[in-house]
């Protein structure tokens, strides 16, 4: 008998005494008899464990930036309209917001802040110049913390009196600048007649193309006075510290408002970015499917070379008296080793990599970066902090470890004792 076949017959005489606890032992122990085969194994499940998980960290952190978006640049986390208003969206929909409702949404130390707004639509002109323009009645200070209004401001100053504010692409086409006037026409709440004159304060420079055409700010109560409709608003913005800060208190807004108002939340106001985010997961979860066959079959070629290598350790280990079952579970739990190996390893290398990738995001140069700039987006790959995302792909990959630790354990049932040798 050579050498190499009297060690596995000494590993196996202890393995048909051991305990469940001596054939842990073992297989560890043969995990490192061929140590490049292992760390060739190990290796394929760490770098899959990383990509897979760069890859839903920014996923995920791309979608968290397109939500924050649409929140913060103006829905807000959900919405408290008059019922009507969604499908009919006229100044004569408004309402009066109690000061019972208010007190109701400040008892919730979810909600971080609630932003008045009024809305409605006019006919501005300057000069021979016209333009249907969207009159957005808002509280300076709060809509500044909200949206960041004031950092917009490209030319002139933020809304500090009773002037206004209008989209930059709007401007032009009046042929407005800071310090002209600007003449708006409208129908005001319930048939009155609208009109009114405002110095433009300020030019902004909105994310959304649409609304840098279209978008006209004034205060609050100078709406309210110029559409005839004193204390009204059209919505209220509510503003939670997370979305799921929201999630957690919507159903017990719904239950705590009037009948005749109703809470929208972003997703019902913004469906088709809702649609965009569904459809990127699904094309998402084909190249994660495409990455985890790699690592699948990286894992299965090992498994391969490694079952025809130790056929003669294996026949001797069955030929001294060693169960086929036992054998089968020891070779079931090499492979989870070195599956939990890889995926700990992988688990412990992606936190510093995707740590650097959420506080620097990776900058989109050229068109691309231009194409999302139009669309109102930073033109930015971000990346996420989520916990859920690294347990995810850790199960999946000790999910596909398993599947194909089902080869050698099926294997081992059909090895054949060794009868004899010859010299």
């Amino acid at each position: 008998m050579t050498t190499s076949n009297k060690e596995y017959l000494g590993n196996t005489r202890q393995g048909v005494v051991a305990g469940k606890y001596g054939i842990i032992k073992i297989a560890w122990r043969n995990l490192w008899r061929n140590k490049r085969r292992t760390l060739i194994t190990v290796s394929s499940i760490f770098f899959g464990v990383i990509f897979s998980a760069l890859m839903g960290s920014m996923q995920e952190g791309s979608y968290q930036k397109m939500i924050e978006n649409v929140v913060k640049f103006y829905a807000g986390h959900a919405q408290i309209q008059q019922k009507e208003f969604p499908d009919h969206q006229t100044i004569n929909n408004s309402f009066v917001p109690s000061d019972s409702l208010l007190e109701k949404l400040r008892k919730h130390p979810q909600i971080e802040m609630v932003v008045p707004r009024l809305e409605s639509f006019a006919l501005a002109s300057s000069g021979n110049q016209t333009e249907g323009v969207l009159v957005l009645g808002i509280d300076p200070g709060k809509e500044d913390r909200m949206t960041g209004l004031a950092n917009k401001v490209v030319s002139g100053t933020y809304l500090d009196k009773n002037g206004a504010l209008v989209g930059a692409d709007l401007a032009d086409n009046l042929g407005l600048e800071v310090g002209d006037t600007l003449v708006m026409i409208s129908q005001g709440f319930h048939g009155v007649s609208a009109f009114g004159q405002y110095q433009v304060e300020g030019i902004i420079q909105h994310p959304n193309p649409e609304l840098n055409r279209r978008l006209v700010y004034l205060p609050l109560n100078e709406t309210q006075y110029f559409f005839q409709a004193f204390g009204r608003v059209t919505s209220l913005a509510l503003i939670a510290h997370s979305q799921e800060d929201m999630d957690y208190i919507l159903t017990e807004l719904k239950q705590e408002i009037d009948s005749d108002l109703v809470i929208r939340t972003w997703q019902e106001m913004f469906p088709a970015v809702l649609q965009q985010i569904e459809s990127d997961r699904a094309s998402a979860l084909i190249m994660k499917l495409i990455l985890y066959v790699v690592i699948g079959f990286g894992i299965l070629g090992t498994v391969v070379m490694m079952m025809a290598e130790r056929r003669a350790e294996f026949s001797v280990m069955v030929a001294v008296g060693m169960f086929r079952s036992r054998l089968s579970l020891m070779l079931l739990l090499e492979i989870l080793l070195m599956g939990l190996l890889g995926v700990l390893a992988g688990f412990i290398g992606c936190m510093p990599v995707i740590s650097w990738f959420v506080y620097h995001p990776i900058p989109i140069a050229g068109q691309a970066g231009e194409w999302m700039k139009n669309l109102g987006f930073e033109p930015f790959m971000f990346f996420a902090w989520d916990i859920g995302v690294f347990i995810q792909q850790v199960i999946a990959v000790l999910l596909l470890t398993i599947v194909v630790s089902v080869y050698p354990v099926t294997r081992a049932f059909k090895v054949s004792p060794v009868i004899g040798e010859k010299n």
